[in-house]
């Protein structure tokens, strides 16, 4: 295989990647069930089950914004998505790895008992990328315009 057959292989991936973009009229269903659920998760006080449906709601109705075309798809919006993505990696691992010590910190200062030493769940980090990486677009697309 020479270089030019593995980046024409690279490139027929990338493509196929695009393909898993939703159309543009699926922003606006995911920003209702992000609304609707938020609104949900604040009103139900007592049921955990409706709770639990609320918060992955949530996750939902940011992955299906953050994966929706924009109304014009360019190489500009394709950029801004990337930084955006990075940027709410690096920021939710960061968050990840220094929540727990923050933590310890406060619990040892504050608090006569002791309680051991815990991170943050799957549904907190996929929430923080998940809405890092949508409202930070959305930040940078105004800000370029």
């Amino acid at each position: 295989m020479n270089v030019k057959s593995i980046m024409e292989c690279e490139r027929k991936n990338i493509d196929k990647l695009k393909k898993y973009q939703l159309s543009n009229q699926f922003k606006k269903v995911g920003w209702i069930i992000f609304g609707i659920a938020f609104v949900a998760l604040f009103l139900t006080t007592k049921d955990t089950n409706l709770k639990l449906i609320a918060k992955y709601s949530i996750l939902i109705g940011l992955l299906i914004v953050s994966i929706s075309k924009e109304k014009i798809e360019d190489e500009l919006v394709k950029n801004l998505r990337m930084h955006s993505f990075t940027f709410a990696f690096i920021f939710a691992v960061f968050i990840a790895i220094t929540n727990p010590l923050f933590s310890y910190l406060a619990n040892f200062v504050f608090t006569e008992k002791q309680e051991p030493f815990s991170g943050i769940g799957d549904w907190m980090i996929l929430w923080l990328l998940l809405s890092i990486q949508v409202f930070y677009f959305e930040y940078l697309k105004k800000m370029h315009k």
